[in-house]
């Protein structure tokens, strides 16, 4: 009997220990089986990890579904064990959940929890991408116009294209605008402008911003326009309901100016312009009902040198999403220069209804 019980013994002994080593392997699987969870609006929670965030979704892994795509709009809270880089912040930072469509989170080694809307966040990566410089992009095209013929000879054409590149704590801006206008078979009137800007992040709510533009406009009698401008920027509050940013800076602007009949006999003209200015800017969105938006954005320039010279652009719009990234939008532009070139009107209005797509 003891010698039964002798050669039992390590029977038990290596049966209890592999149970033991088992029970471990599923304790420690189970921890690691995600590193997060995302929960949704609607109250859904998928566990995973987070891919990353930019100017409109978050990307999520999901463990059951595989990568999902999802607005931030439609984001209620979500948490992962992975430091991420978070746009603005030099540290790398952990997740700590959301409160309010507010995202919580501390950097480094700091014990204070910073919260942020998660709209004004452009970018959220793991530290491990952003160390291995990853690229983010987007961007929107937008199309209008009206061709008319028959008593009345109408065409005008409004193109618009915007592409952003985001890179650590960097955001490149390349827009190209393009509008054409003719009336009852006369010359077509063209506008058009390229700009490039490179904003640098600093904070998560502030930016500095560099920005060049070339630009023609026919309609106001300016053959060429050159703007080198620099300034600070601030989102000052953005969430799903409504957002606006602040921007002032300087602007060095240079004009060519087309010649009318009295300038060509005018041996003292000069066809060059050029002043420095006081630029201030505001960009605004609110939600309407259906998901239709309501945005506004203005820009002001106040001549250092001559306190008459100023100039006002304004622009209202709605846009309605349809789907699929297609947007349908209807906009309202005004501008106004105090001190035009040559004979051209103070004032500029338009009406525009036109479609859209963003990716």
């Amino acid at each position: 009997m003891f010698l039964r019980f002798w050669a039992s013994a390590p029977a038990r002994v290596l049966g209890n220990c592999v149970s033991s080593i088992f029970l471990m392997l599923i304790i420690g699987g189970a921890g690691t089986t995600h590193a997060g969870e995302l929960v949704l609006s609607n109250g859904d929670r998928l566990l995973g990890s987070l891919v990353a965030v930019n100017k409109a979704s978050l990307t999520w892994a999901s463990e059951s579904f595989g990568n999902l795509t999802i607005a931030k709009t439609k984001v209620a809270s979500f948490t992962t064990e992975e430091r991420v880089k978070i746009l603005g912040e030099n540290q790398p930072c952990n997740i700590l959940g959301m409160n309010k469509h507010h995202l919580r989170y501390s950097c480094g080694d700091d014990r204070y929890q910073t919260q942020t809307e998660l709209l004004i966040l452009d970018s959220i990566v793991p530290f491990v991408e952003y160390a291995a410089n990853d690229y983010i992009y987007d961007g929107k095209m937008s199309l209008s116009g009206n061709f008319s013929r028959g008593n009345k000879v109408e065409d005008d054409l409004d193109v618009l294209a915007e592409v952003t590149l985001r890179h650590q704590d960097f955001r490149h801006v390349v827009e190209v605008e393009y509008e054409s206008k003719s009336n009852d078979d006369e010359a077509a009137e063209q506008d058009y402008e390229l700009l490039y800007r490179l904003d640098w992040f600093f904070d998560e709510r502030w930016f500095w911003y560099n920005e060049a533009r070339w630009a023609g406009e026919e309609s106001k009698d300016i053959d060429q326009r050159y703007v080198l401008g620099t300034g600070l920027g601030v989102q000052l509050w953005e969430n799903p309901n409504t957002a606006l940013s602040f921007e002032g800076g300087v602007d060095h602007v240079k004009e060519l100016l087309d010649k009318t009949e009295e300038d060509e006999n005018d041996p003292s003209w000069d066809s060059s312009t050029e002043r420095s200015a006081m630029r201030f800017a505001t960009k605004f969105r609110y939600k309407l009902p259906y998901s239709a938006e309501f945005i506004h954005s203005h820009e002001v320039l106040y001549s250092l040198k001559d306190g008459e010279d100023w100039e006002f652009n304004s622009d209202f719009g709605l846009k309605v999403p349809h789907g699929q990234g297609l947007f349908s939008e209807y906009k309202f532009e005004y501008d106004y220069d105090n001190q035009p070139a040559n004979e051209a009107e103070n004032k500029d209005t338009k009406f525009t209804v036109g479609i859209g797509y963003d990716w």
